[in-house]
């Protein structure tokens, strides 16, 4: 079958078709025909080597951290899924595996899938399937509430846009942190006000009850602009050493410090994402769609940051 490795750390030229042999499910694994993943900063900063002090692991892998696709065979301790079974799954980390997720044909825990959303094509769901569970995971951390207010940094990007709908779904006056370019973008999303971040600082907006950022950038700035009470979660902290710093320097601030998370989506957040798309309360957003002969332009166009929407790869 055929897989997309990273041969070496570099530009997305790196990214090479290989064929390697189909693999078989472990006794606790699902085998999924993908038919659908997309385009993720993990992704990106992996293959230019961003993760080599963490992971440890040396090229060649695979690369690709979601999937949407079908049921192919399931390990001898799986009653949760049948072969033809839809599904969607994301792994916190996919790069020490032989195999990513984009590849004709990839293994997933059967904790790490859930039944794909209902109502969309497997590009729609693929575009969601990150930003979706993580913006779940995200409101575990700061609790919207109807009539809070709350500032989203980084607002049409994929996670950014998100946190909007699913902020703007629980009664929150959202005000989005984008450029002008992106307003327009953002306040069809349901956001009450899009600010250019290239003109506005935290000085610049009220006190608010929660802050959700993507971005990394001057987060204990940022934190001052908290109600007594309040709270901020950023999604970036290993991609940012700042984001990083911030977490650990605000913890005396107690509950106005700012937290993070990463690692494996917990088994409910991948569910409530599925549901969220079926609901209709998070709506996909495709920029571009590319076959898998295609990864390094499917990478060089998320690396422009002038995308609105997701870019995603199809294998088949």
């Amino acid at each position: 079958m055929r897989a997309i490795q990273i041969e070496s750390y570099g530009s997305p030229e790196v990214l090479t078709e290989v064929t390697v042999d189909m693999p078989n499910p472990g006794k606790n694994q699902i085998r999924v025909r993908v038919e659908a993943t997309s385009v993720n900063h993990v992704d990106v900063l992996a293959r230019a080597g961003g993760y080599e002090r963490v992971t440890r692991t040396k090229p060649p892998y695979g690369t690709g951290i979601d999937l949407v696709g079908v049921v192919d065979a399931v390990g001898e301790k799986i009653t949760r899924f049948v072969p033809g079974d839809r599904v969607w799954g994301v792994l916190g980390n996919a790069f020490s595996l032989p195999v990513g997720m984009l590849a004709d044909y990839a293994l997933l825990p059967s904790k790490a899938a859930a039944p794909a959303p209902t109502g969309l094509t497997p590009e729609e769901a693929a575009s969601a399937l990150v930003p979706a569970t993580i913006a779940w995971t995200a409101m575990k951390h700061v609790p919207v509430a109807p009539g809070d207010t709350v500032v989203v940094r980084g607002a049409a990007g994929g996670m950014g846009s998100a946190m909007v709908q699913l902020a703007v779904h629980r009664g929150a006056r959202v005000i989005g942190i984008a450029t002008d370019q992106m307003a327009d973008f953002v306040m069809g999303l349901g956001a009450d006000q899009v600010l250019d971040y290239r003109r506005t600082g935290p000085g610049d907006i009220p006190c608010v009850d929660g802050i959700f950022d993507t971005t990394g950038v001057d987060l204990l700035a940022w934190r001052k602009r908290l109600k007594s009470g309040g709270r901020m979660v950023t999604t970036a902290a290993l991609k940012s050493p700042s984001a990083f710093g911030a977490v650990f320097a605000s913890i005396p601030a107690g509950r106005r410090r700012v937290r993070g998370f990463a690692g494996q989506p917990a088994p409910s957040a991948i569910e409530h994402a599925s549901q969220l798309l079926t609901d209709g309360i998070i709506k996909p957003h495709i920029a571009e769609s590319f076959p898998m002969d295609k990864v390094a332009e499917a990478h060089r166009a998320f690396e422009t940051g002038e995308t609105i929407g997701r870019l995603i790869i199809t294998p088949h």
